[in-house]
């Protein structure tokens, strides 16, 4: 399929839970007559079904409130999508013998900061979406910003503040409402410790923003891709769906609901188990719109600080 295929965003619609009436039955139609589109759609709900089995895992400092972090489905899962759990029934077994899988465990004592950021330097992300150079934000159309609309940086006296969902250069601007950023982190030089499979990251990341209309809500999400050295610098690759496909593990948190107090940031966590041949992750942060009737490419006052990745250690894999 090519990336900027309409229909992926029919199937990532319906596993968020928020397709329309319409869009399910369109996705259907397309599942019933293109055998190569169900083929992708069966591999996007395989690593879907693994995600919603990711336990919740809290990182939490001392005294801090409204923190949410990667959560499992609520809720049967097969009565709430029953064409996904029809398509995982075909090839839930095919999952654990794929290259792609993801892990959460407690967390450990030690730990190594891989980065952190408040965004002090001052200097806002590049808009190009997805980077191939590690150690520089890419993204969205965003900026940085000290205190404004009652919102005060959660660490120090700067802030991200996310504008846009889209970037310089995107086609098909339709339809866009996720603002995302991205950052591209080098572990080869922890390849050592990624030998015995007993290397994971934790993902930390806070969200805020300014007092927003009663009928209207938001969501904050965070992402980590275990990536080899192909997959994390070609540029060809530089697409959503095709970081999917060809990631060697991921984890993906099941999204926060923004409070609308400006007074409070939220926090969200991740964790993901490495393996052995990662080379590179990226982390993927994002606030987006959370209801059909409010979708737009544009973002009013929504703010991210005070992130950061740790690269901690578990009881090796066998």
């Amino acid at each position: 399929m090519q990336p900027n295929d309409p229909r992926l965003e029919l199937i990532r619609l319906h596993l968020e839970g928020n397709a329309t009436a319409q869009e399910f039955a369109a996705l259907e139609e397309h599942l019933r007559n293109d055998p190569g589109f169900r083929d992708f759609y069966v591999r996007a709900v395989n690593l879907d079904v693994a995600l919603a089995d990711v336990g919740k895992l809290s990182l939490r400092p001392a005294g801090e409130a409204a923190v949410t972090s990667s959560q499992p489905i609520l809720g049967p899962w097969w009565q709430r999508r029953p064409l996904s759990a029809m398509a995982a029934g075909v090839v839930f077994g095919m999952f654990f013998s794929s290259a792609v899988w993801a892990y959460v465990a407690p967390m450990a004592a030690k730990a190594v900061t891989l980065f952190r950021d408040s965004f002090e330097s001052g200097q806002a992300p590049l808009v190009k979406g997805m980077p191939i150079e590690p150690g520089k934000w890419s993204g969205d159309f965003s900026e940085v910003v000290g205190e404004q609309q009652g919102v005060k940086p959660k660490t120090g006296a700067k802030m991200l503040r996310f504008l846009r969902a889209d970037y310089e250069g995107k086609t098909g601007h339709e339809g866009h409402y996720y603002a995302d950023v991205y950052r591209l982190i080098d572990v080869r030089p922890h390849r050592n410790d990624l030998e015995d499979g007993g290397a994971a990251v934790s993902l930390s990341a806070a969200f805020n923003a300014f007092a927003f209309p009663q009928k209207e809500d938001f969501w904050c999400s965070v992402a980590i891709h275990a990536l080899g050295s192909p997959s994390a610098l070609d540029r060809a690759q530089r697409r959503e769906w095709a970081i999917y496909s060809n990631s060697l593990a991921m984890v993906r948190n099941r999204r926060t609901k923004l409070d609308r107090d400006p007074a409070t940031w939220q926090r969200v966590d991740a964790e993901l188990r490495l393996p052995p041949d990662t080379e590179f992750l990226l982390i993927r942060l994002s606030v987006d719109h959370a209801h059909p009737s409010q979708r737009r490419a544009s973002f009013d006052g929504h703010y991210l600080d005070d992130m950061r990745l740790d690269l901690v250690r578990r009881s090796p894999q066998p």
